[in-house]
């Protein structure tokens, strides 16, 4: 590369750079430094190049993989150099020999984000050296596996939490060809020449061919990667909008709702070709991701299956269909493990730990009966049962009317209520007769993790008189009683959780 094509490449990767949003405000930048010629060349343009983000600290961070038996050399040599170019240098190694390119990267990352939140400073990015050549692999290696347009939006320019791509828009002949104008030091790695790992025959095989069978192929397959990236935006945002449409209420009543409820009637009016992108969205909002096979038997249970039958989903999510309505149960917090190993420079924080759960709602437990002495006006009260609200006043009340308010006239000197969950056998009284609370609360649509502990307003001993959220609430007959006492159930008002993107 001549001096001024050099020049221009220096300029073009300084505007870029500048322009690149996830250096924005940031504080340290740490380049994964292999010693190969594209992170050496990264880091140079970022150390002597005025290319980092102004009054950042540069580090590198450097990790042996452990798969050859000199690879030690290479990390001492990466951080002589570092040395020498005023970088301080993270070193970490494998405590045993990475055997795939998935374990590989795996570890890999893992190192390089304890490394970025090591720096405790207020806005770390950690810097990689994919070129627009290792997007093109990665999008010819997606299709060949079969992704969709998520998969084939290939290297992303950034990667949360703190990863950033400045190299992606330019091609690795350029690179070399600044490395060699610049004298940039560099070490070849002897396993970019292993055939076992299928990036390699990719890289030295089947783009070549690919390249020489249909010229520009290489450039067509990284373009290809930013349109399957706005193609895959677009669907998600779309898919959002058919979710939030299809979205209804848990079940009436204060009763705890699944983390997402969609309308199973309206839902089956969707074709064959949107009904399992939706499905499998919902399932990712509430922390499931479906493969192929796993989205498809999504769709069948949802198509198939009768009210009361439940399905398991990875991530600990169950669906079930219930009255209408196609529940997605968040899985529950796992259990704290009783010993955890501590981190090393090997390992870090697993996959499944950078996006936690979200918690599954349950029924409240059965708590004793709560009984309500109303013998003489003592204003208001209030207490939680069976993690629900209940508070007692005497009229003319204050509270709004609507279902989980019920009033009843005292006509004797006292009245005593208890609040209590249901149990098989009891009954309410109806205009038209008898009727088991059990099937009132199907007849209202209450979802089964609330059936289980619904509330029952009953005389002590005596009969049930009220079902908040499953029956009208009962009226006051005589319209001049002694006195006139409400009863309001709710359920306590919790934070919203946020859905997964």
């Amino acid at each position: 590369m001549a001096v001024s094509d050099a020049d221009a490449f220096e300029a073009d990767f300084r505007r870029h750079a500048s322009a690149i949003e996830a250096f924005a405000g940031a504080r340290a930048v740490v380049v994964a430094a292999s010693g190969g010629l594209d992170s050496m060349t990264l880091l140079h343009l970022l150390r002597h190049c005025g290319a980092a983000p102004e009054g950042a600290q540069l580090h590198a961070a450097h990790f042996d993989h452990a798969m050859r038996p000199e690879s030690d050399a290479d990390a001492r040599w990466v951080a002589g150099v570092c040395r020498k170019w005023g970088v301080p240098a993270h070193v970490g190694r494998a405590a045993e020999p990475v055997r795939t390119e998935a374990e590989g990267r795996e570890l890999r990352y893992r190192f390089l984000e304890e490394t970025r939140r090591s720096l405790a400073v207020e806005k770390a990015v950690v810097a990689t050296a994919h070129t627009a050549d290792d997007q093109a692999e990665t999008v010819l290696f997606r299709i060949a596996r079969g992704s969709g347009p998520a998969g084939l939006a290939g290297v992303r320019p950034w990667r949360s939490p703190g990863v950033a791509r400045p190299l992606l828009p330019f091609w690795r002949k350029q690179v070399r060809a600044f490395a060699r104008s610049r004298s940039v030091p560099f070490r070849d790695d002897p396993s970019n020449l292993d055939s076992r790992w299928v990036r390699n025959r990719l890289r030295r095989t089947v783009l070549p061919a690919l390249e020489d069978a249909v010229p520009g192929a290489s450039a067509a397959l990284a373009a290809h990667a930013d349109i399957s990236r706005l193609q895959s935006r677009a669907l998600i945002e779309l898919l959002d909008e058919c979710i939030a449409r299809l979205t209804v209420p848990a079940g009436p009543g204060p009763l705890p709702s699944p983390a997402l409820s969609l309308d199973r009637d309206a839902l089956l009016l969707l074709s064959d070709a949107v009904l399992p992108h939706v499905l499998r969205r919902a399932a990712a909002r509430v922390g499931s991701d479906l493969g192929r096979n796993a989205t498809a038997a999504l769709a069948r249970f949802a198509r198939q299956s009768q009210s009361g039958k439940r399905m398991d989903m990875p991530g600990g999510v169950v669906a079930e269909v219930s009255l209408g309505r196609l529940h997605f149960l968040a899985a529950r917090p796992p259990a704290p493990a009783l010993s955890a190993p501590s981190a090393s420079a090997s390992s870090g924080p697993s996959r499944s730990a950078a996006r936690p759960p979200m918690p599954r709602p349950s029924a409240p437990s059965p708590s004793p009966a709560r009984r309500v002495d109303v013998a003489s006006p003592a204003g208001e009260a209030s207490y939680a049962h069976a993690g629900l609200q209940v508070r007692v006043a005497w009229g003319p009340s204050r509270l709004p009317a609507f279902p989980h308010v019920a009033s009843f006239g005292v006509a004797g000197p006292s009245l005593q209520l208890v609040v209590r969950p249901w149990k098989p056998g009891d009954r309410v009284a109806m205009p038209y007769g008898r009727k088991k609370v059990k099937k009132l609360l199907l007849e209202a649509r209450v979802p089964r993790p609330a059936r289980a502990a619904a509330p029952v307003v009953a005389v002590p001993g005596g009969p049930v008189l009220w079902v908040p959220g499953a029956m009208a609430a009962p009226k006051v007959e005589d319209p001049l009683p002694r006195r006139v006492l409400y009863v309001h159930v709710s359920a306590p008002a919790r934070p919203a959780h946020p859905l997964p993107a």
